[in-house]
C-alpha cells in the first residue's frame, strides 16, 4: 500500500493529526495497533482535566487556546459537548510553583483567574479539608474534556474528509530512504512519503533514537461514590489539582452527568514514578493500591464520605523536564513525532495534531512549538 502521509498511533494526538491532515486534502492513513478510544494507553479514563493558566510553561497557552477552539468546533457536530467548563481549582501553599506558575501564565496571556484565600476556599468548597496556609487559584474557563468522545469525533471527521484507517495493525519496523518511509506491519507493508509517529508509550520502541529521552511510568486513577451526589456534581465541584510539597500532586474531576448510573468522581495521583513496559504492564489494581486512594479521599475530602468503587491503570511517558517532544526524528528526513506528553497532554491534542500536520507538509507551523523541539537534556 502506498500513501502520501501515514500517522502511526490513533490515540489523542494521532486522531487530531489525522483530522488536521485530512482537512488539508491529504487523505492520510491512520495505523492503530488496537482501536481508537481503547483503554490500553494514555488517552482514556472518561474525563481529563482541562485548563489554560498553565503552570508547566506559559508558552503552552497559545496552543491551549487553539485546542479550545478546535474542541469547540468539533463538538458542534456531536450530540454531547466535548468540554465541560466547571472551572479548574489549583490548591497549594502561596509559594507553590503550581500556583505561581499558573498566575504567571495567566498574567502573560490575559487569562481570567481568581485568587481564593483559606476562608474563601472553606466557604465555597467545603468538600475539601485543607491546611490553613493553603490558598487557591480558580480558572473559571477550565473544566474537563471527554477523551474517548473527542477521539471518536476527530477520527470520524478525518474519515469524512478522506482519511483511511487501519486498526489492529502493529508496526514492527520503520525504515526510511530518499524515496519515503517503509513500514513493515503484521498485516503487510506500507509505503508513505511522510510519517508522523504518535505512538505514546510505544514511541521509545518504534523510535529507539529517542528512547533515552523517554520513560514510561505506570499510573493509577480511581473513582468514588458519595452518599449525597450533589457535592461532586460539576455545578458544585470544579476539577482540581492539589500540590503536596514533596509528595506527588493529587487531582480530581467531578462526576460526569452524561455517564449513566450512580455518579462517580475521579481522584488520581499525578506523577507516580513506577517504571513500566507498555507490552508487559500490570493492569490490575491491587487491593493495597485501591486502599491508598480510599485513604487519600478520606484525608482530603473527608466530608464526602467517599467510597472508592473502581480503579484503572494508564501510562505516562515522561521526559526529563516533563515538557513534550515535538520534532523530526533524529537521523530521519521524512519522519516526525510527538512523544513524552508527561501526563498533561490530552488537553493539547488538537494543537499538537495541527503542529505535526504543518511540520510534515510545510516544515514549519504558525503555532509556536519550537520550545518543544528535541534538545539535549
Amino acid at each position: 500500500m502506498r500513501v502520501e502521509v501515514a500517522v502511526l498511533g490513533v490515540g489523542g494526538v494521532g486522531a487530531f493529526t489525522l483530522r488536521a491532515l485530512a482537512r488539508r486534502g491529504v487523505k492520510p492513513l491512520g495505523i492503530e495497533q488496537f482501536v481508537p478510544g481503547h483503554d490500553l494507553g494514555s488517552s482514556h479514563g472518561g474525563t481529563r482535566v482541562y485548563r489554560h493558566a498553565y503552570f508547566e510553561h506559559p508558552d503552552y497557552v497559545p496552543m491551549l487556546l487553539h485546542s479550545s477552539a478546535a474542541f469547540g468546533e468539533l463538538q458542534e457536530t456531536q450530540d454531547r459537548p466535548l468540554i465541560v467548563r466547571c472551572g479548574t481549582l489549583l490548591l497549594g501553599h502561596k509559594d507553590s510553583k503550581v500556583l505561581t506558575g499558573a498566575r504567571q501564565a495567566a498574567e502573560e496571556h490575559n487569562l481570567v483567574v481568581r485568587d481564593l484565600n483559606a476562608g474563601e476556599l472553606r466557604a465555597r468548597y467545603p468538600q475539601f479539608d485543607l491546611p490553613t496556609d493553603f490558598i487557591g487559584l480558580l480558572e473559571p474557563g477550565g473544566g474537563f474534556v471527554r477523551p474517548e468522545a473527542a477521539i471518536d469525533a476527530a477520527v470520524k471527521d478525518a474519515c469524512k474528509h478522506g482519511a483511511l484507517l487501519h486498526t489492529r495493525t502493529s508496526v514492527q519496523n520503520i525504515q526510511e530512504d530518499d524515496q519515503g518511509v517503509h513500514l513493515i506491519t503484521d498485516r503487510g507493508e506500507i509505503y508513505c512519503k511522510r510519517l508522523i509517529v504518535c505512538a505514546g508509550a510505544w514511541s521509545q520502541k518504534l523510535l529507539p533514537q529517542i528512547s533515552t529521552k523517554l520513560q514510561v511510568t505506570r499510573q493509577l486513577q480511581a473513582w468514588f461514590t458519595t452518599p449525597d451526589p450533589t457535592p461532586i456534581q460539576p455545578e458544585q465541584m470544579p476539577t482540581w489539582f492539589l500540590a503536596r510539597d514533596s509528595e506527588p500532586a493529587l487531582f480530581g474531576i467531578p462526576a460526569d452527568p452524561l455517564i449513566p448510573g450512580t455518579p462517580t468522581a475521579k481522584i488520581a495521583l499525578h506523577g507516580r514514578t513506577e517504571k513500566a513496559d507498555p507490552d508487559n504492564l500490570t493492569r490490575t489494581v491491587s487491593p493495597d493500591e485501591r486502599k491508598q486512594f480510599q485513604e487519600l479521599a478520606k484525608r482530603w475530602l473527608p466530608r464526602l464520605a467517599a467510597t472508592v468503587t473502581e480503579a484503572k491503570v494508564c501510562m505516562y511517558t515522561m521526559t526529563p523536564d516533563e515538557n513534550f517532544l515535538v520534532d523530526r526524528a533524529p537521523g530521519m528526513e521524512r519522519t516526525w513525532f510527538a512523544a513524552g506528553l508527561s501526563g498533561h497532554g490530552f488537553k493539547l491534542t488538537p494543537a499538537l495534531g495541527q503542529v505535526l500536520s504543518d511540520l510534515a507538509l510545510d516544515g514549519k507551523s504558525d503555532l509556536a512549538a519550537e520550545f518543544l523541539r528535541l534538545r539535549e537534556m
